[in-house]
């Protein structure tokens, strides 16, 4: 392929890029346009925006790439689990008072089971009661780009974590960033 064609092969995923750069309109995303659909996790308890092809991790897939027993209680994957968004609601109280105390605590946790991970943003988001971090991790064979995400759900620590290949980063962030401002507490319209 010679310069002209890459360039005019660059122009166009530009262009895509920015006609599909959001959850309404569906985000283009490692060379396809991914829809997000509306969908409710933890017991109806809450509601996200997730990419309209994703499901539910198989247990035995869950038990491997989460192989502690205290493993996430939602997993959601794409078609080849190099993708995912858990989502587990704790009975520790929270509040927003207490994200980014909450917040530090467990980034510190991470950096002592693992020193070497890299730590990238830090963002406290109090219009949406939401906290997050985001971090570099080493697997077996790939480096992971992780980020650690937390909100009060009925008054309670919701921790959810997404994650895809650091190699992704670029293709995944945006995304993942207005797929956690899209979470909404259900059990607040219920009252």
């Amino acid at each position: 392929m010679d310069y002209l064609d890459e360039e005019v092969m660059q122009f166009r995923k530009s262009a895509k890029k920015s006609k599909y750069n959001s959850l309404e309109s569906g985000m283009y995303i490692k060379d396809e346009i991914i829809h997000f659909k509306e969908v409710q996790v933890l017991d109806d308890k809450v509601s996200i925006m997730l990419p309209d092809t994703f499901v539910d991790m198989p247990q035995e897939i869950a038990k491997i790439k989460y192989p502690s027993e205290q493993r996430p209680q939602v997993i959601k994957m794409n078609s080849n689990a190099s993708v995912n968004f858990t989502f587990s609601l704790y009975e520790t109280p929270l509040n927003e008072n207490q994200i980014e105390n909450a917040l530090e605590q467990f980034r510190e946790i991470i950096l002592r089971v693992n020193p070497a991970f890299i730590f990238y943003d830090f963002v406290i988001s109090e219009e949406k009661n939401l906290g997050w971090f985001d971090f570099k991790s080493y697997g077996l064979d790939e480096q992971m780009y992780n980020v650690m995400y937390i909100t009060p759900i009925e008054g309670k620590l919701m921790h959810g974590i997404f994650n895809c290949m650091y190699k992704d980063i670029l293709e995944w962030k945006d995304a993942v960033q207005q797929v956690m401002l899209s979470i909404v507490d259900l059990t607040q319209e219920k009252e």
